[in-house]
């Protein structure tokens, strides 16, 4: 049997502007994060259920930091032992690394 785990992220659009909200770009529902060098990345923890990771947002969304982004919380579901990226990846247009 595989086993799932849950890991939990949090994305911070970072601004001086307090009323300025960061756009998300999504695709087939996964967040893409091609221009991340005006958020900060928070790993909130793995988990073992889908379950223990929506609790933990929950106690996460009024915490200070949290709350300015209530609705920057990612749970990935990964199957353990399953490799990801095994043909590695393009970092940009032309450029390998």
């Amino acid at each position: 049997m595989n086993q799932i785990v849950y890991l939990l992220v949090h994305r911070h659009h970072i601004s001086l502007d307090p009323d300025d909200v960061a756009s998300d770009f999504m695709e087939g529902g996964e967040p893409l994060f091609w221009d991340d060098s005006e958020d900060d990345f928070k790993v909130l923890g793995l988990y073992s259920s889908r379950q223990l990771a929506e609790e933990r947002i929950e106690r996460a969304r009024s915490l200070p930091g949290f709350r300015r982004s209530p609705e920057g919380f990612f749970l990935h579901e990964y199957t353990v032992g399953e490799a990801h990226w095994p043909h590695g990846f393009r970092a940009s247009e032309g450029v390998d690394g």
